[in-house]
């Protein structure tokens, strides 16, 4: 998707706008976002929900949008999901996003999403003392929360739940 040149202002000379041009191609700033159609990956609303997990809510949201291009337009198409990475605040105040399959990655103390489905979801994997990652498996339920003890061991749950549980994970929300 091409966008018109923008003009040269002093104080952007000599930076490229490729990561905002590539940002915009996935999805164009003025892109009607029907709530239905959203996947919502939470993050907690704090800087260390910034610094620590959107990192990995964005390379979750890689992977998902990898997965759908896999899948062809044909299979998935207009009915196609969309994931968002989006902060709790926003996601918890809409009842609509609520109603969505969703993702929350980070410790409950920094992420009200995972507090909220920490008491919902059964625990899928633990490893005691470092790590959580919260689904029902069989996604009757599509819903995920994953958090470890630091950012290093959310990324293992990540890792885990991507490696192992991303696909069905997909194919039960997509319809």
């Amino acid at each position: 998707m091409q966008f018109p040149q923008q003009p040269q202002l002093p104080h952007t000379q000599g930076m490229a706008d490729a990561a905002i041009d590539a940002a915009w191609a996935v999805m164009p700033p003025d892109m009607d976002l029907e709530t239905s159609r959203l996947l919502p990956v939470v993050v907690g609303a704090s800087p260390r929900g910034e610094i620590a997990d959107r990192p990995l809510a964005n390379r979750l949201v890689a992977a998902m949008r990898q997965w759908q291009r896999q899948q062809g337009a044909g299979v998935v198409g207009d009915r196609a999901l969309i994931p968002l990475v989006m902060t709790d605040l926003w996601y918890l105040n809409d009842r609509e996003l609520l109603l969505q399959p969703t993702v929350a990655i980070g410790d409950p103390t920094s992420n009200a999403a995972s507090a909220y489905f920490g008491t919902r979801l059964p625990r899928a994997y633990v490893v005691d003392g470092q790590l959580q990652v919260l689904a029902d498996l069989a996604f009757v339920e599509p819903s995920v929360a994953m958090w470890g003890a630091d950012a290093r061991a959310t990324r293992t749950a990540l890792d885990w739940f991507i490696s192992r549980h991303l696909e069905r994970f997909l194919e039960s929300v997509q319809g």
